[in-house]
């Protein structure tokens, strides 16, 4: 269980900032040969275009324009640092650990860099943001599946 101390609080803000760095600047693909989609939380109005080149069942290339808060960023900059796991089965089932972390009923992720959203747990109306990579990369792979 994660206990929020000034030395956990400290160390949180450290990796946020670590992550939130990674997609500071927009990096876009072309489209096509990528697909692209706009997610939006409903609660902060955090935003996030992600653009993807999937091939072969697992994304390649991942491209993304951020405009969300520091969750929405360092959780879109940990996706992207994971590029090479980066397929349909992999994304469920870590944004589904993720979600569970949020609401407080798990501790850890197969990503271990997610745990520390734990710390944000009494905070609902930031939990879409975090979501939104996972949220697109599935709409993604749903797209990338209809069309065979």
């Amino acid at each position: 269980m994660f206990e929020l101390t000034e030395e956990s609080l400290e160390d949180f803000y450290r990796t946020l900032k670590r992550y939130q760095r990674r997609v500071h600047a927009d990096q876009r693909l072309s489209v096509p040969p990528a697909d692209s989609v706009s997610v939006r939380s409903r609660l902060c109005g955090s935003a996030l275009t992600l653009d993807a080149l999937i091939e072969g069942g697992r994304v390649r290339q991942l491209g993304w324009s951020v405009h969300a808060c520091a969750l929405g960023q360092a959780c879109t900059g940990i996706v992207a640092e994971h590029l090479a796991e980066l397929d349909e089965a992999t994304v469920r089932r870590v944004g589904g650990q993720l979600r569970a972390i949020l609401k407080g009923e798990r501790e850890d992720s197969d990503w271990p860099e997610l745990a520390m959203f734990a710390l944000v747990r009494d905070v609902p109306n930031r939990h879409g943001s975090a979501l939104l990579p996972f949220e697109a990369l599935g709409q993604l792979f749903e797209r990338a599946r209809s069309r065979g």
